[in-house]
């Protein structure tokens, strides 16, 4: 069975269970990555720990999670022949609501266990948007076939970006109803208001609804991870007996928007499935220790079989408000596909003019120099009032990078100008020990190129500066330990062009790091290696340059590609199947890889005019994903201030924090992307 394309954990299970789980749709359980190329050893580092601590990373090929035509068939055939003969399927009892009623089915069907269909989904919506602005629940038999054909409903009310009311609900053909009142019943709380609200027609409504709660049966919960698309599937678990029986049920947005309260935190951007999933169970079970995933005692293949707890996953539509004035519209993983169409050289120096915004909105400019915000949540609001000092250095060079790139807007230019200006000024005034800029290498190196991009003098960080310029050098010298730090003071050394022993050091720590990271592991010094590589040779032959060829052969193979996506992933097709968590999906980690491989095709001797095209193909793909991390209208239905958080980079589809130093990272990927592509004009 191992060739099979589902992961059944036992072959003999019940034939209704069986067929259930058969009749789930194309890639419902994908199929795990291989590590194919040895893992880096200790943290690669792009900079801070927030974005980049990420402990054995390795690019990952990707396997097709799709199913094959001859597959399909075979299971068409085995349903067909399965159903007739299997009279206990009729009898399965899926869960129940809370008055108790059973939903038993006398067929099992595809249909069965997908989502309402669009059509009825907006129906029900516009039912719901009445009763909202009423304040007032008259269901009619549309809502009760709609809750019928529902196995969940989860209905979200949301004020000013904040959640207001939620109410999670069984399906049965008062779910709607239930869901509605459960929901508005929170909301009237918030506002403190008997009867309608004044503000009920500006509440911006989220309507979930799921297909038929499939039994799942998973051997642990990083599998769990693996095999259910974070933000796009539900999961379950239910326990007990008779009155004693609890039901939990987690929908996708629930998940997302995990670990961000009230209280303003940054939170834990959001909750993967596997943590959902027990999560559910310790609820069901009335015990917060089940909770622990990492506890043996906690495996859930133990849980079914010694604490009779039954897990479910089921299929979601969602259709959510923009905002309370606008229609509804459909969504995938909160958010919206970005089609490869939308990528250009007009649209990504909208996309750069959108990010150097965001940047700047986290900067704070004032006399003694400024203050640069941290990890944001847009889910909150909440930031880290003072950025690390590495990610301080980070983006200061990522703004002066950009408003000397020529894709900016003169306005947008002269703000950048002056915010990295700003920010020199307030790392060479260090009010504390531990904001010394030779406390950091990464800060040191940045401070540098930041000084060097803006060919400026900047007195006021005179002391500043040699104490950069020492931490550099003693990197250079020293022995490679993290590829990436040594790639960026490479990269700061060789524009030291009144220093040559700066430039020496650079020429010479080059090789070195290509020595530590081979081709198979070169994603850990990315992009910065590249950007070195090209600055210690600035007119000759760049002696990496086959090296640096055969990386981005290589790396190719572990872009996610539409076929290896299926319909669980199209927003991730471009990016690259990395290690670093327990889900090894396309994340901002890839920003290192797509900012590499941009800044190899802005330089004609690592890509000749004649390859230009081909390799321009070659990326689009990837520069769609970095637009598909951007915060924009769609995903900005969930977030508290969605124009703060309009083009700034997420961690991850499922993780929406945003951290200052992912958003520099695109920026300068887009930068080095737009300038090789106009060479080609």
């Amino acid at each position: 069975m191992s060739r099979f394309p589902y992961s059944f954990l036992d072959v003999r299970v019940a034939l209704p269970r069986l067929v259930v789980d058969m009749m789930q749709p194309p890639c419902r359980k994908g199929c795990r990555a291989r590590p194919q190329a040895p893992e880096v050893g200790g943290v690669v580092f792009l900079g801070t720990g927030a974005f980049s601590g990420v402990r054995r990373e390795a690019l990952l090929p990707v396997c097709n999670a799709g199913r094959s035509l001859a597959a399909t068939v075979l299971m068409g055939v085995f349903i067909a022949l399965a159903l007739p003969l299997s009279g206990a399927a009729a009898q399965d009892t899926l869960p129940k609501h809370p008055d108790g009623e059973e939903r038993k089915v006398a067929a099992i069907s595809q249909e069965m266990l997908q989502p309402p269909k669009p059509d009825a989904m907006m129906k029900a919506f516009g039912e719901v948007r009445r009763w909202v602005d009423r304040w007032e629940i008259t269901p009619t038999d549309g809502t009760s076939k709609f809750g019928n054909s529902s196995g969940a409903i989860c209905l979200t009310l949301r004020y000013g970006g904040r959640i207001v009311g939620r109410s999670v609900e069984v399906g049965g053909p008062d779910a709607l109803e239930r869901a509605a009142r459960g929901a508005m019943k929170d909301a009237s709380a918030f506002f403190g208001e008997k009867g309608k609200p004044q503000n009920a027609g500006r509440i911006a409504i989220l309507l979930e609804a799921a297909g038929a709660l499939i039994p799942y049966e998973p051997s642990s919960y990083d599998d769990t991870d693996l095999e259910i698309p974070a933000g796009i599937d539900g999961v379950a678990a239910r326990a007990g007996e008779g009155d004693r029986q609890r039901l939990r049920i987690v929908f996708p947005s629930m998940m997302l928007t995990f670990g961000h309260g009230a209280e303003r935190t940054v939170g834990s951007g959001g909750q993967a499935p596997g943590d959902a999933l027990a999560a559910c169970a310790a609820n069901v079970l009335e015990d917060p220790a089940v909770g622990i995933r990492s506890d043996a005692a906690n495996d859930p293949a133990r849980l079914m079989k010694d604490r009779k707890v039954t897990f479910y996953r089921f299929e979601v539509s969602q259709l959510a408000q923009i905002s309370p004035a606008e229609s509804p519209v459909f969504l995938y993983r909160q958010g919206k596909v970005v089609p490869e169409r939308d990528v250009s050289v007009a649209s990504m120096k909208a996309w750069a003019e959108g990010l150097t915004n965001h940047l700047l909105s986290r900067v704070s400019v004032h006399e003694k120099g400024a203050l640069v915000s941290g990890l944001y949540s847009p889910i909150s609001g909440a930031s880290v009032v003072r950025a690390e000092i590495a990610e301080q250095a980070l983006i200061g060079m990522a703004l002066a990078r950009a408003s000397q790139s020529g894709i900016l807007s003169a306005d947008a230019a002269s703000r950048s100008q002056d915010a990295a200006r700003a920010i020199v000024r307030d790392l060479a005034t260090a009010d504390s020990e531990k904001r010394k800029v030779e406390t950091s290498p990464i800060a040191s190196a940045a401070l540098l190129l930041t000084v060097q991009t803006l060919a400026i003098d900047a007195p006021e960080a005179k002391e500043a500066l040699v104490s950069a310029t020492r931490t550099v050098r003693g990197l250079l010298e020293g022995s490679v330990k993290a590829p990436s730090v040594s790639a960026l003071g490479a990269w700061a050394a060789a524009g030291a062009e009144s220093k040559p022993e700066l430039v020496g050091a650079a020429k010479e720590a080059v090789p070195a790091i290509f020595r530590a990271a081979p081709v198979e592991k070169l994603a850990a010094a990315m992009p910065w290696i590249v950007l070195a590589a090209r600055s210690i040779d600035p007119s000759g032959e760049i002696a990496s340059a086959p090296v640096l060829d055969q990386w981005r052969d290589l790396v190719f193979q572990f872009a996610m590609r539409p076929q290896d996506a299926g319909p669980d992933g199209e927003d991730l097709v471009g990016g690259f199947v990395m290690t670093g968590s327990r889900a090894p999906l396309p994340s901002a980690q890839s920003l290192r890889v797509i900012a590499g491989l941009a800044a190899m095709l802005n330089d004609d001797r690592l890509t000749p005019p004649a390859e230009r095209a081909k390799e321009i193909a070659r990326l689009v793909p990837s520069l769609r994903f970095v637009r598909q991390l951007m915060g924009d209208e769609y995903n900005g239905a969930m977030y508290v201030d969605p124009l703060r958080a309009e083009w700034g980079v997420r961690n991850s589809l499922w993780d929406q924090r945003m951290s200052g130093e992912a958003s520099a990272l695109a920026l300068i990927a887009l930068c080095e992307a737009v300038e090789g592509a106009q060479r080609a004009d």
